[in-house]
């Protein structure tokens, strides 16, 4: 039960207009809908039967656990991203407000949005293939 627990922010996130938004305008919205609507809600059904399974002390309960054990971290990835993807809505609107040399100088620094969109958009492909994989396998157990 926990693990749905975990999910749940994670879903709502992905979501998230901000998010919705970003990923438009970037041409990944379509990775965000599957992460939001393929991926974690399948993964929440998966996860009510995997539950039971991981109680028992039997290999494919041991196998169980380790499986949920790389889901967590694959669902803190995800959060990860949408939260870098909601930062980026946010500093855009805050952005719109500064003027054209503020603007300019922000492509000269660590801010630089197409280095910072380049690394959001690698790293939800990233893990939309690790969840990926973690349903295949899971489906093998």
């Amino acid at each position: 039960m926990a693990e749905l627990l975990l999910l749940d922010p994670v879903v709502h996130k992905a979501a998230d207009a901000l998010v919705q938004k970003v990923t438009r305008m970037w041409g990944v919205d379509g990775d965000r809908r599957d992460l939001e609507l393929k991926r974690l809600l399948y993964v929440q059904s998966l996860l009510d039967d995997a539950e039971a399974k991981a109680e028992a002390d039997t290999e494919a309960g041991r196998a169980v656990k380790a499986w949920m054990k790389e889901l967590r971290a694959a669902v803190y990835q995800a959060d990860d991203v949408l939260d870098d993807f909601q930062y980026e809505a946010l500093r855009r609107e805050a952005l719109s407000r500064r003027s054209t040399t503020s603007k300019v100088l922000d492509y000269f620094t660590s801010r630089n949005p197409l280095v910072f969109r380049y690394k959001a958009t690698r790293d939800l492909k990233k893990v939309l293939g690790k969840i990926h994989k973690l349903v295949e396998d899971v489906k093998k157990i």
